[in-house]
Formats: C-alpha cells, structure tokens, sequence
C-alpha cells in the first residue's frame, strides 16, 4: 500500500486514462430500446407443387424429419404438411455451436432430397435471422400511382440495402406479378405436340448456356449465342423436333398473382416499406444513414403520393435514453448531496470521483461480453452507482477515523485501508458471486437481463480496487499537503449524524442488547409473517409497455378469399373508429400481417388472416384498458373471426396462457380429441380456444377409372399432370424484367377462374389406336369428381402427428382451471395417443425453479466467501438473515404500492442477496475485530462497532436508495418491481440490521461464539 502511495500521482494519472477509455466505450457502445434475444430457429421448407397435405406429410415432410432426428443440437422439432408446402421448423439448444449445427442439417437435408419426389423443388434451408425493424414508411395514393411505384422502390431498396449494418428491406402491398403460359390444346393437335414437349423446352430454356471458350490461333475467344431476354425470349423459344415458336402453340401474357397483402392506412390503400437492422447495430446511428436516403426518396415522390414516417425504433430509443439519462443523472447527484452529508466536501468529491471512475473503467469489458446500451444496461448503472459508493464511503470514512486518532497521513492512510479492506473484499466478492449465476440463465429470458449482472460485476470490480486504491491516494495526497485538524463532525449533516450515532449505540444498542433473544427472534418473526403478502401481491410475469399501438389479430374460416377478408377487417376498423374517439390512427395488413412491427406476429398466415394497428390517444386511455374494452365486444359482434388484441411486451416473446398438445398416429382420431379437449376448455373457463389443425377445407377428388386408363393405355402420371395443367398450372421459373421477379407458370388454356372445371371439354391422346390418326380421350371418362373435404395441413412435434390447442382466458384461477380439465381428459384417452400441457404457465414454472436453483447456487456462494472471510461455519448464518430480511421488505414494498411481482423484481430480490450482505459484513466485521484484541467485551466491542459503522451504512443505504428513487417515480411498468423491490429491500433490511444482527450476534456469541475463544486460547498457551 506504501508504495502506491509513494507514487500517487503517477497511479492517479494511469486511472483518468483509463477512464478516458471508459468513457470512449460508453459512446461507442450500440444503443438499443431492449437486449437482443438469439432465437435460435432453423426453417426447411420444400414445395411439393399441386400435392395434398397427407401427399407432403409422407413423401417429404417424413424424410426430412427422419433425417433430423438423428442431429445432436436440436431442442425441439415442428412442422407443418400444407397444400404443396412442407415447412419444418427446428428450434437449437441453448450453448451450442449454431453455425456448426446449421451445416450439419444442410448436409442431411442434402442427404434426403434424393428420396423426395423428381417434381420436389429443393428444400431450402435458412436461419431465422435476428434483424429486427429499424424504420418503417407508408405510401398513400391511388391505386394506380402505387402501383407504379414498384419500380422506385426496387431501385431504392438497392441503395438501402448497400448500406453497412442493414439486414435488408420488405415492401407489402404490391401485386406480384407472374407470367402466364397457356397451352392451345387444338395447336398442339395441328403441330403435333404434346404439353410434355412445351413443359420439356421451358426447363430446357432456364439452362444457362455455356459454350465455353475457343482458342483461334491469335487469342482466346469467349463463345455466345444471341438470344432474346425476357417475354420476347420466350415468345421466340422453340418446340418440339419441328421448332414450333412457343407463341404459335400458346398464349404467352403478363397478369397479377393472387394477392398476398392488402395494405390500408387510415382508410386509404398503401405500400408498407420496412428497413431492417442487423444484430449489434447501434439504432440511432443507423436510422441517420437511412433517413438521408430516405428523405431524397420521398423528396421526389410524383404528385398524389404521400409518405408517412409509420414507425422509428430511433426515435423510440432517444426518448426512452433521455428519461434514463435524466435517473442516471439524479443518481450522480444523490451520491454527492448524500456523501457531502456525512463527509468534508474533498472526501465527497473523492468518493464521487471514485464511483465515476468505478462506473467508466467497468465499462471497458462490456463490448466483449456481448452486452449493448439497452434499458437494463442503463438501469444496471443506476442501480451500480447507489452500490459503488458503499466501498468508497467505508474507506474514506475510517481514514478520516485514523487521522482523527492522531495517525500520520502515510500511516493514517494504510491503517484506515488494512482495518477494512478484507470486509471490502469479501463484500463485494458476494456481490460478484450473486450475480454471476444470472448469466447462466437460459433462453431469451438470460438474454434480456444478461446486461443487469454484466455491469454490476465489471463496475463492482473496479468499484473495490479503486476504494482501496484511488480513496487512499487522493486522501494522502491531500492530507500530506496540508495537514489540517480532521473536524469531528465532517459534512453539513456532520453533527446531526454524530448525534444519530451516538444515540444508536447508546441508546438503542444497550436497549436490545439486554434482551437478545426477543429483539433477535421476534424480528425474524416479523420478517417471517412479512413474506406471506406475497400472496396478496399480484403477479405480471412481463408487463405491457406503457406504449400507443394496439395490435389486432384476425383469421377467418380456411377458404375464405383474401378480399373477405379485407372487407371483415374494414368493418371492424370502421366500428371501432366511429365509437371509439380514442383512436387516432388506424392500419389494416391483411394476408401476412404486419412486417414484424411491434412485436407482433402471427403463425399460419394466409388469405384468411390479417393484422390491424390502432394508435390510442395515451393521455385519454391506456393500450391496456383499450383492449379491456374491445376485446369481448369485438369477438361478440365478429363471431365467425378469431381475434385476439395484444400490445407491446417489455421482455422476450411469451406463449400462448395455457397449451395443450395431442399427440398419436391417426390424424382423425386426433381431430376427434381435438374436439373434446375443446369443448371441456371452453366450458371451464376459456373465452377462446385454438389449434394449429383448423377445419377441413372443401375439396373436388379425382376418382380415376381404372378400366378406362388400361384400356387407353393412359398412365394416371399423365392425367395428373393434365389436371395440374387445368387447375393451379405448373410453376417454372422466375424470370426478371427490370430488376422485378416474374414467376413463369405454364398452364392449360380454357379454364376460367371462378368456374367449375368441365372435364368432357379437355381430351388426352389414346396410346392404343394402331395407325391412322390419333383417337382422343375425354378426361371425364378417365377420372370422376367428387365433393369432399380435406385437412388444410397436418402438424408435427418432434416428428410425430401433433394437434396444439391454445387457451385463452381472464377469469381468477384461468390457468389452474384449463391445467386441471387437461389433466380429466388424459384419464379417456386411447392407447397410443397423449395429451401434456405448456404455455406461457409452463414456461413461467421452469422460470422460477431455474432461478430458485441459480439462488440457492447463490447463497451458497456467499455463505462460502463469508466463511472464508470469519473462518467459521456458522458465524455467516448470522449475516444471511439480513438477506432474508432483504426478501421481506421487498415483498412488503410490492404489497403496499401493489407493483405486480415480475420477472425483473425476482431480478430485484436476487440482487438484494448481494447488496445486502454488505452491511451485515461490515458491522460483524468490526464486532470480531474488538472482541479479537482480548481488551473489550464482547457487549462493548458491539456497541462500539454500531458507533463507528451506523455512518456509512446509513449513507450507502440512503444513497442506494436516493439513486433508485427516479427510476421507481418513472411509473415505468418494466423497471419500477426492479427499484420498488431495492428500495424497499435494502431499507428494511438496514433499519433491522442494525437492530437485529447486534441481538443475534450476541446470542451467538453465548451458544457458540465463547467456546471457540476458549478453544483459540488454548491453543495459544500449548
């Protein structure tokens, strides 16, 4: 210590350079509203064209599953058999190597695809990404102003899409647009040629032509043919042995797809453009790039377009950092108008400059620990900043005690440190153990409050060597130039606190310390009977943030047409608005939904469903109280719509309440339990209930004749194809005209849209006439048709037949009512079939048990560095309780504001086991150093250390909770369970401390703390 002292300056000088690093990292760091949450998810998805869902299941969703299943890594597996679609979905396990796992499911599905069917396209494998909306735009006008936007936003989706950091764009609202082949059937019959020889020149046509290169003698020369591009290339392509130009045999025209999206913003058509942001990026940064480019887009809009900024991640943040930033501030202030009450303006301004130093230099690790400028990293500041100064206060404060006992400045300086820097220590090494486990939290849960423990380590880290440290040097600096007289009573609340502390130990201490055990034990019956409000506190796992949209959910019947659909929810958005004067602004997508705004989202999209954004007025109503209102009303009056109205979670994305899964091998028998389960869930309580099965959909099935086919010498493959040819066509291959992507489809020409098919009027060459012309077979005497139903799609979990039910519900004891009617109807299910529960419940569960793991790891860490500390197994007991007393002013607090116990207060009452602690530590710390020194009883060793700890444990407590006051004043409903939880943890906790732990030490003392000084001595003398 005396050679650091010696050569302050220099060492002083070392830490403001470091500072100045800290300070550069904090400015650098990526800002963002939340953590970012890894979801870890692999999609396979392969188009089986014109096959039914049991077609898909059996032939390609089958294979692929088998293939998977043997892969280590993967945590869960799901899909989705659908017309001409198998989706798979694979979520990864937590701490493996993704990349690794990822190419290992590519190669078996490379594997595989061999066993797929010829007509199969190849499977594509891709992770979902974890690029999140930066900024999104809408552009009104009519209809046919927008649609000759199209082009200008290819164009400037290049230029958006060049710059570092953004993942990539999404526009909605655009009719895609495909090209059309429709075969002539007669003038294939006049140029003798069959469908099979157009299909054949198409896919020949897609080849690249290589010719490679020819070497003349004189140079190398590149070889080419010149061929037209685009609809001209294939008006001009040849078919069959008698080169036939397609255009003579078929009718080659550009029309519009089936539309995905309808978009309306505040009752007018729209185009919705997004920008996303790759992971890491800092937001307000990025959106400044954009806007530039953005800004001379808009600029330059034809007349009748109008763009409207709809949402800005960026602005969200800014005004959420400039509240957080104002908290961090009034936390900087109460660490000086509290420290300046206690100490002389220099130890104030020591302390104060140690905790911003603690603060910069902790910093400096944080990029490399995956930790960005989130809320809770913001929030860990604070709460950091009211932790630091404790280290910083006991020092400075026993140095000042040293000096005022006549010790030299040098001397003063290194006893005032010896006396109290293994209670430093070991203090703040039960901090670091306590929050450490939190970043063995698993999932999205550990993503989002890995930031909170991440700055508290780094801070609390260098928040103890520089209180042993920079405290020191900056007092035996200053004390070596002048010194002065150390005043009694430093600080402007100097002598008041004096008064406090004598009155404490003489006073209150002598009082207690007569009756131990009553003051000890009825205090911890006190605290015993404060933790049962627990129950009488309510609960909010993550609650909704305090924001202006309201998200709408709808899905209509299967089949129904996307135009319905569109049309239900202008209705609904229409009765909203016109009774409802709290809505300001209203936009409806319908089809796929909303392009990831606001975390919103839904699975199974189609024609049949859509998404609507209200925006309430905030200062007339809450999104809360909106969706209170609506919810019931709307499912009420739109009963043949599913609707579901949800606002912005401030954590990881949540499930459904409560789910159910049936699980076994004949998918009729498992709609059949399906619909059980259904009926006992709604008449227990659940308002809605859905399943990831839907109802059968109509459908036409082709009965083939037999006879007919033989006796025609017709392969089935060949009317199939025929049929496919009438119906949905054949897609090929996407052809680009200006940047914009055509699908080339060929069809049969004929059929109308919106027309039954008529079979008799399409004909197949029979392959049994012998010589003479060909002879012609109606496909209705080949197939019959028949009105039926089918299953829009067959699910999977983890390989096997699967039916998901989602209950919803707000009624008291919702949950434990759809868990118990689960649990009536395993009793009736057949052999063979299961049925197990989840949800938002279940996840909620293996939450707490987690965490009640990682807090028993927790205890035992700190009862581990407490031991070490006092050399004794029994001695940190005593220090635990002021955790326990922690736990209950906690619960307390959360009782009387009535703040819902959530995800980030449990985080509130774990991080009390560290901060906690300190005080206990401290006070018992002094205790055994007294009575050690075999001249002071063990009753005035007690009193003694209440004199000369109650100081900085007062003004650590207050500032700690000084710091935590604005944060729990914002109202914020994420963080205010976080500071209520502190607040009132750590004042209860050090108001009975210092009652509490005195009376029970001194018991201890009696029982056991004797013997062992009776064992020590006589050790001494042998």
């Amino acid at each position: 210590m005396a050679f650091i002292l010696k050569r302050s300056k220099l060492f002083i000088f070392l830490i403001f350079i470091l500072m100045l690093v800290g300070v550069y990292t904090f400015l650098t760091l990526p800002k963002r509203e939340i953590p970012e949450t890894p979801v870890d998810v692999v999609m396979v998805s392969t188009i089986l064209p014109g096959a039914e869902p049991e077609e898909v299941e059996s032939s390609v969703t089958n294979p692929l599953e088998r293939a998977m299943k043997k892969l280590d890594g993967i945590d869960a597996m799901k899909s989705v058999s659908a017309n001409s679609a198998s989706i798979i979905t694979l979520s990864l396990k937590d701490g493996i190597d993704s990349d690794q796992t990822i190419s290992k499911i590519q190669q078996e599905v490379q594997r595989s695809a061999g066993e797929l069917p010829e007509n199969a396209q190849t499977p594509d494998v891709k992770k979902l990404d974890l690029a999140f909306p930066l900024s999104s735009y809408m552009f009104t006008g009519d209809e046919v102003a927008l649609a000759n936007l199209e082009q200008s936003l290819v164009k400037l989706s290049d230029e958006i899409r060049s710059i570092e950091g953004v993942a990539g764009t999404t526009v909605k609202g655009f009719t895609d647009k495909q090209i059309e082949i429709l075969i002539n059937t007669e003038k294939l019959v006049q140029n003798r040629l069959q469908p099979g020889d157009v299909l054949s020149a198409l896919q020949q046509a897609n080849q690249p032509l290589a010719l490679g290169t020819h070497d003349d003698g004189n140079e190398n020369l590149m070889l080419t043919v010149q061929q037209a591009t685009g609809i001209e290339k294939l008006k001009q392509l040849q078919v069959g042995a008698t080169a036939v130009p397609l255009d003579e045999v078929a009718d080659i025209q550009e029309v519009a797809k089936e539309a995905e999206d309808f978009i309306t913003f505040e009752g007018k058509p729209a185009i919705s453009y997004t920008i996303f942001l790759q992971p890491g990026k800092d937001i307000p940064s990025m959106d400044k790039k954009v806007a530039q480019k953005m800004d001379r887009f808009i600029e330059d809009l034809p007349n009748g377009i109008t763009a409207v900024h709809y949402e800005s991640q960026a602005e969200n943040v800014n005004t959420i950092f400039d509240s957080l930033y104002i908290s961090l501030l009034i936390a900087v202030l109460a660490v000086l108008v509290v420290t300046t009450a206690g100490l002389t303006i220099y130890g104030s301004f020591a302390v104060a400059l140690t905790v911003l130093a603690s603060v910069l230099i902790g910093l400096i690790p944080i990029p490399y620990m995956g930790v960005d400028l989130n809320q809770i990293s913001v929030i860990g500041l604070i709460i950091a900043i009211g932790i630091l100064v404790d280290d910083s206060i006991v020092v400075n404060d026993n140095i000042q005690r040293r000096y005022k006992l006549g010790d030299a400045p040098l001397l003063g300086t290194v006893n005032g440190v010896k006396e109290v820097y293994t209670s430093i220590i070991s203090s703040s090494l039960a901090i670091v153990v306590t929050f450490s486990p939190l970043l063995l939290l698993s999932g999205g849960n550990g993503a989002f409050i890995k930031a909170l423990p991440s700055i508290l380590i780094t801070t609390i880290i260098a928040s103890t060597v520089l209180s042993v440290t920079l405290v020191p040097m900056l007092q035996y600096v200053k004390t070596k130039r002048r010194n002065k007289k150390i005043s009694d009573t430093p600080g402007f609340l100097g002598k008041p606190l004096e008064k406090l502390a004598v009155f404490y130990s003489e006073k209150v201490l002598r009082s207690v310390l007569k009756r131990p055990l009553l003051v000890g034990f009825g205090g911890l019956g006190i605290a015993t009977g404060l933790l049962f409000l627990a129950f009488l506190t309510p609960f909010e796992f993550f609650p909704a943030a305090d924001k202006e949209e309201v998200t709408m959910n709808v899905r209509l019947a299967a089949g129904t047409s996307i135009e319905e659909t569109d049309e239900v929810l202008k209705e609904i958005v229409s009765t909203v608005e016109q009774e409802d004067k709290d809505v300001k602004e209203t936009a409806i997508f319908t089809g796929t939904g909303l392009p990831s705004l606001f975390a919103a989202s839904m699975d199974n999209v189609g024609a049949n469903t859509g998404q609507v954004v209200f925006r309430v007025d905030r200062e007339q109503t809450s999104a809360s109280a909106f969706i209170d209102k609506w919810e019931p009303k709307l499912r009420e009056r739109f009963g043949e719509a599913e609707i579901f109205l949800d606002t912005i979670v401030q954590g990881p994305p949540v499930g459904a309440p409560v789910t159910v899964t049936v699980t076994g091998d004949d998918i009729t028998e498992l709609a059949s339990l399906r619909d059980e389960l259904k009926e006992r869930l709604l008449a227990n309580g659940a308002t809605i209930v859905t399943d990831n099965l839907g109802a059968a959909v109509p459908a036409n099935e082709f009965v083939p004749n037999r006879q007919a086919l033989q006796d025609n010498g017709i392969a089935l493959s060949t009317v199939t194809n025929q049929l496919q040819l009438l119906t949905q066509g054949v897609p090929l291959f996407k052809l680009y005209e200006d940047n914009i992507p055509y699908q080339v489809v060929l069809k049969q020409q004929g059929v109308e849209s919106g027309a039954p098919i008529d079979l008799s009027q399409f004909e197949l060459p029979s392959m049994t006439a012998a010589g003479g012309p060909p002879q012609f077979v109606p496909l209705d005497e080949l197939v019959s048709t028949e009105e039926t139903s089918l299953l829009a799609q067959i699910p999977h979990e983890n390989g096997e037949r699967s039916i998901t039910l989602k209950a919803f519900g707000d009624a008291d004891g919702f949950k434990d009512a759809m868990l118990e009617a689960a649990e009536d109807a395993k009793q009736d299910v057949p052999e063979g079939y299961t049925i197990s529960t989840g949800g938002e419940n279940s996840d909620q569960q293996a939450f707490f048990a987690e965490i009640g793991i990682l807090f028993l790891v927790v205890i035992l860490l700190v009862y581990l560095v407490i031991a070490f500390q006092f050399k004794s197994f029994t001695l940190p007991f005593l220090v635990l309780f002021a955790v326990y007393l922690g736990i209950s002013g906690a619960i307390l607090g959360l009782f009387i504001t009535q703040t819902p116990l959530s995800f980030l207060g449990v985080m509130g009452i774990v991080s009390l086991t560290g901060i906690v602690v300190r005080n206990a530590v401290v006070l018992i710390d002094f205790v055994e150093a007294r009575r050690l020194q075999g001249n002071m009883n063990v009753v005035e060793a007690v009193v003694e250390s209440g004199y000369a700890r109650i100081k900085p444990i007062v003004l650590t407590s207050l500032t700690s909770i000084v710091a935590l006051i604005p944060v729990a004043a914002t109202g914020d409903p994420l963080f205010e369970a976080l500071a209520i939880t502190i607040i009132a943890g750590l004042a209860f906790s050090s108001l009975f401390t210092l009652v509490m732990i005195p009376s029970l030490y001194l018991v201890y003392y009696k029982l056991i703390g004797h013997r062992n000084d009776t064992f020590e001595h006589s050790v001494k003398e042998s």
